[in-house]
């Protein structure tokens, strides 16, 4: 069998851990032989021996301690505090070792407990690399950050099998050297961020034992007996004074006892028992303070006992699931307790969500937590109103503002007028906290910003950047092939400004089609099933089937052919979104930023109870789906736009900006 060529990059600091990961190589490797190459700018002499020591061990192992003229490397920025700028050197080593065609990269920070031989064998063909998929980078959604695709391959630098005679015909250590001064200040994740781009398409997919790090070993539990690579990622190691998390942690002291620093772990004892006597206020904070947001909102989508709403929806399914990561944290605060003077937390899903205490203890909590940004997807509770002093900016998402004159309309439903929710106190805040230079505003559709500039008694020119609602496009739809029914649906809450009755009337004149009500009463449940009793049967055309999440929810929208909206009120629902994506075409009174008419139809205003207008419903459905070459060119058109304007990976990319620029502008 060939040799294997061996790399690791490292600084004096990183000896100890070298060695570790050298002996594990080689112990468990005996039948293998190594040409083992170490890059650094400079090792002590009793760095050296001890390494040479360790290599001498293994019946076939050369080592090198090539020191690297490290001038280029220089002008590269470091942005993570655990890493030095020795991580950069594995860019350079297609040209430092002309005469190999084929090297593998391991990372110090690593212990190897298998053979390495089906790795080295593995055939690279044209791909510049192989490595394993990072589930960290995975599972903080940082891919959109760089643009890539949620489902993109990203994989962790720290093992990689390199292909060097490829990446030198590609002159791939200039691309790096120039893609890392070019994006400086704009990645997270350096190296390995700028191997990813540059690379991109061309790295080969490595099964995850051969990088078995710190996120697979928690979601993974059941690999870590057949993990050949154990990888210590994240600036907790096994060595750190901060106690590492990782449940493989002991395979490190294992090999450490097997080398010529097996005295350091006693070392480390004293140091953490140093620690522990140390008072809290004295000891150096470990790792990056991530900027803290409170998520605010009346509802969280069924979360702890909360409604079920589209602003619920948003906030669970979209900025809780996606926007946290490494540097950005998340609590969710849904209302208060009232006369209580404690707050109470539960866990949904990755985040807190807490219900404050009564209004004369808010400001006190809040001032304990110190959050650095408010959160809200439209205000729909007076929160702020008793936080007291405070400079905490608020970055306001624009859902669904309601001027008086919206109100106005919605009053002229007569068979079961809607509650008006109008809360001067709340507009009067969030023009207060304007004032004082503390709240950004984005709006979900452009066509709001004129009425938030209204509800909240803004300067006409006030900005309202755009940042639209996301959409989870099912991987690999294709509207083409869909199979589609001749079935129309209708999703959302059975209430009065829904005017769920208009859709049932809509079925009982077209007995040629089936019609499916998605959704359920929640506020004034016993009025709200009073009227739509009647409709229950007798049609029988007509479905009932309640409250649907998930799959589904999804399934029964993208086998329909139409969804129609009724309502006497709306911004831009998530279900023009969800149905756009599916293919399915809308039918409706409403035409937020002209996405009704370029979808399908706009029946044009529809104001008090909507039954002298039904026939405007009807002749839409029937126009739709008696001409199917128009709809199926609509139908690609759709779902063309929401990947294009409504992706997740765009949600996540701009969202996490605003926010670090708004706690950064404070």
């Amino acid at each position: 069998m060939e040799r294997i060529n061996l790399f690791v990059a490292i600084g004096e600091s990183y000896a100890q851990h070298c060695c570790v990961m050298l002996v594990s190589v080689l112990e468990n490797n005996p039948e293998l032989a190594f040409d083992c190459c170490i890059l650094t700018d400079g090792l002590s002499e009793g760095s050296r021996r001890r390494l040479d020591a360790v290599a001498k061990r293994h019946a076939d192992c050369r080592l090198d301690v090539r020191v690297v003229d490290d001038a280029v490397f220089r002008e590269l920025k470091l942005n993570i505090p655990h890493v030095s700028r020795h991580t950069y050197y594995r860019y350079a080593i297609a040209e430092l070792f002309p005469q190999l065609d084929k090297a593998l990269y391991l990372d110090a920070d690593l212990v190897v407990r298998g053979s390495l031989a089906e790795l080295w064998n593995t055939d690279l063909g044209g791909f510049l690399c192989a490595g394993v998929r990072d589930l960290w980078i995975d599972r903080i959604h940082y891919k959109p950050e760089i643009g890539f695709g949620l489902d993109e391959l990203y994989v962790n630098a720290g093992v990689l099998l390199l292909n060097l005679a490829e990446m030198r015909r590609e002159g791939l250590f200039h691309k790096l050297c120039a893609v890392t001064q070019e994006l400086e200040g704009r990645i997270r994740f350096q190296d390995q961020d700028v191997i990813n781009i540059v690379c991109r398409g061309r790295i080969l997919e490595l099964p995850e034992r051969f990088n078995f790090a710190s996120e697979n070993v928690d979601a993974h539990p059941e690999g870590r007996s057949g993990a050949v690579v154990v990888h210590y990622t994240g600036h907790r190691k096994p060595w750190s004074v901060t106690r590492c998390h990782n449940a493989m942690k002991g395979l490190y002291f294992t090999y450490l006892a097997k080398t010529p620093y097996a005295s350091a772990r006693y070392g480390l004892m004293f140091r953490r028992l140093g620690r522990c006597l140390t008072p809290s206020f004295l000891r150096k904070p470990s790792g990056v303070k991530p900027i803290r947001v409170a998520l605010i909102v009346d509802e969280f989508f069924g979360g702890g006992g909360t409604a079920f709403g589209g602003i619920g929806f948003l906030a669970r399914n979209y900025i809780a699931k996606y926007i946290p990561c490494d540097d950005i944290r998340i609590d969710v605060l849904i209302g208060r307790h009232h006369g209580l003077s404690m707050a109470s937390r539960i866990r949904v899903d990755n985040v807190f969500l807490y219900r404050l205490p009564g209004r004369h203890f808010i400001a006190r909590w809040l001032k304990r937590k110190h959050y650095d940004l408010y959160f809200a997807p439209e205000m729909t509770w007076d929160m702020l109103h008793y936080e007291g002093k405070s400079d905490t900016p608020l970055l306001l998402w624009v859902q669904d503002p309601r001027p008086w004159t919206d109100w106005l309309e919605i009053q002229t439903v007569g068979l079961f007028p809607e509650t008006c929710y109008w809360n001067t106190r709340i507009y009067e805040s969030v023009n207060r906290l304007f004032k004082q230079g503390r709240v950004s505003f984005v709006t979900q559709g452009r066509y709001l910003a004129d009425k938030a500039r209204i509800l909240y008694r803004l300067a006409g020119q006030t900005p309202v950047e755009y940042l639209p609602n996301p959409i989870d496009v099912e991987t690999g739809f294709d509207p083409d092939t869909c199979v589609k029914r001749d079935e129309v649906v209708f999703v959302g809450r059975i209430a009065s400004v829904k005017r769920a009755w208009l859709f049932c009337e809509v079925a009982k004149r077209m007995p040629e089609y089936e019609f499916y009500l998605v959704g359920q009463s929640q506020i004034e449940k016993d009025r709200n099933e009073e009227i739509m009793a009647p409709y229950r049967t007798g049609i029988p055309n007509l479905h009932f089937v309640g409250h649907l999440e998930g799959e589904e929810k999804f399934r029964r929208i993208r086998e329909a052919k139409i969804l129609i909206n009724t309502s006497i009120h709306e911004a831009l629902p998530v279900t023009f979104l969800e149905a756009l994506a599916c293919g399915t075409l809308l039918v409706s009174c409403q035409n937020p930023d002209g996405m009704t008419s370029r979808f399908g139809i706009y029946t044009g205003p529809v104001l008090g109870d909507g039954f002298d207008k039904v026939d405007l419903f009807v002749d839409a459905v029937r126009t739709l789906i008696k001409d199917e070459a128009r709809r199926k060119e609509l139908s690609a058109a759709a779902c063309e736009y929401v990947k294009s304007v409504h992706g997740v990976g765009e949600f996540v990319r701009n969202t996490r900006r605003l926010i670090r620029e708004t706690v950064r502008r404070r």
